[in-house]
């Protein structure tokens, strides 16, 4: 048993516990002859175990979620707007129309314009050929070649130089001696059964030589050695000292290669025959810029037989934002049109409920404008920023909802969440429960005791507008 306090009202929430108790607090400080008329009184109230569910409660409005942005196909004027925001539109309807006179005039400018890029691919076509070559701009010695008889240029090279040319004579590799060298000191480098002699161009704080040599026999990354008085000092791999990197856009097949690695070439020396030669970029662009003026015509004539821009979709105008007899440039958006079934319902969160909703939610909304009706609704996106007013802060919560025709977008509603339910708990009368600074409370009722009862603390659960668990 446990007593019930008459003067105690009756709780919404167990935040307001605290709250009761400090309003009827003064009741302690009345004078002597006032407390003596007014006596706390106490009812008895036998718990019973049940179910509790916990809902979170919110307000907001309704919106539209989707939209379409229309866009003009071409620079185009339009004469007069058949619509206005707000208004709803069906797939087909004739939202603008385009002024004739000025559409007249687009599509014989494109005319004109077919005409010349023609006589630009026919001049183009004279400089065609099916075969090329690819040269060297520079003197040097070829030191790699990768491309060879037969192969397709481009999807052999793969963004790589068709080859690489010593520029300065040199050949280099770098080498951590065994022994101190000193900067220009003669040293041997031994390509196998080949010697050649070269000299330290360079010495690093690392410890690391760089020894330079003639380029006319030794290949890229080709294993060699560095000797000093018939004693290996070093080894490593050739590269080019200062290479000239040959790249090309040509794109075909390679018909021969006319030299070799090692081989020494001039100034526009010819290093590959190519053959089956693709068109020019240039080319490939003046066919591309004709056939986006042929369909424009194409699209200007049929304007021409139906000056008239035509609803895609279903819709519901939400802003006009062109103006009538304007000429607006290609694709520029003149009008958003909602989907008139895609709303989502914006409502505001207390923080002391917010941490207990997550996405995916299930509940129920109903609406001012149709109180008889539920709608399912689901949480789709839980904001993080809070808006505080008043010392209250809440956040913005977006939940999808199924409705019908009757739904208007700005209509005011309640949506209901549930968030948590026990069942077979003891419940306890939330008028019966009290706290203080050690917790919450109750005045358990035992043989012999006074009437007041015993304080007794508990752990209470969830709640709702009458009992706690």
């Amino acid at each position: 048993m446990i007593h019930l306090h008459h003067k105690k009202r009756q709780l919404k929430a167990l935040a307001l516990c605290l709250m009761m108790l400090m309003l009827i607090a003064p009741a302690s400080a009345q004078s002597p002859a006032a407390a003596s008329e007014t006596q706390d009184t106490y009812s008895e109230v036998t718990l019973k175990k049940g179910s509790i569910t916990q809902n979170v409660i919110a307000t907001g409005s309704l919106r539209f979620e989707n939209e379409e942005s229309l866009a003009l196909p071409e620079a185009l004027t339009i004469e007069s707007i058949e619509v206005e925001a707000g208004e709803f539109v069906a797939a087909g309807q004739v939202l603008a129309r385009y002024d004739e006179k000025a559409l007249k005039d687009s599509l014989k400018e494109a005319e004109d314009a077919l005409v010349f890029q023609n006589e630009t691919i026919t001049g183009l076509l004279s400089g065609q050929s099916s075969e090329g070559s690819i040269k060297t701009a520079i003197a040097g010695v070829v030191k790699k070649l990768n491309l060879d008889a037969g192969q397709p240029v481009q999807q052999t090279l793969q963004e790589r130089p068709a080859a690489i040319i010593s520029v300065d004579g040199l050949m280099q590799v770098s080498i951590v001696p065994a022994q101190p060298l000193n900067l220009g000191q003669e040293v041997k480098i031994k390509l196998g059964t080949l010697t050649q002699t070269g000299s330290v161009a360079r010495l690093s704080s690392e410890g690391r030589a760089l020894i330079t040599f003639p380029d006319t026999k030794a290949e890229i990354d080709e294993p060699m050695q560095v000797t000093l008085n018939g004693f290996t000092i070093g080894e490593g791999k050739a590269q080019v000292n200062l290479p000239y990197e040959l790249y090309t856009l040509m794109d075909g097949v390679v018909d021969s290669v006319l030299v070799k690695v090692n081989s020494i070439v001039r100034p526009n020396s010819t290093l590959y025959k190519i053959k089956n030669l693709a068109p020019s970029a240039d080319y490939e662009r003046a066919l591309e810029d004709r056939e986006e003026l042929y369909q424009t015509i194409l699209l200007y004539q049929g304007l021409m037989a139906e000056p008239v821009f035509l609803s895609p979709i279903d819709g519901i105008a939400a802003e006009v934002q062109a103006q009538e007899n304007i000429a607006l440039e290609k694709d520029e958006v003149w009008l958003r049109l909602f989907h008139p079934d895609s709303f989502v319902l914006d409502v505001a969160v207390d923080e002391l409920d917010i941490l207990s909703l997550q996405t995916g939610q299930e509940g129920i909304a109903t609406l001012d404008a149709l109180t008889k009706a539920e709608f399912p609704v689901t949480v789709e996106k839980i904001y993080l920023l809070g808006n505080t007013s008043g010392g209250i802060t809440n956040y913005s919560v977006s939940l999808s909802i199924r409705g019908d025709e009757r739904l208007r977008s700005g209509m005011n509603g309640t949506v209901t969440l549930r968030v948590g339910e026990v069942s077979e708990a003891v419940l306890l009368p939330l008028a019966a429960l009290m706290s203080d600074r050690g917790g919450n409370y109750v005045l358990l009722k035992g043989e012999g005791t006074q009437s007041s009862g015993i304080k007794t603390y508990i752990e209470v659960g969830l709640s709702d507008a009458n009992f706690a668990a």
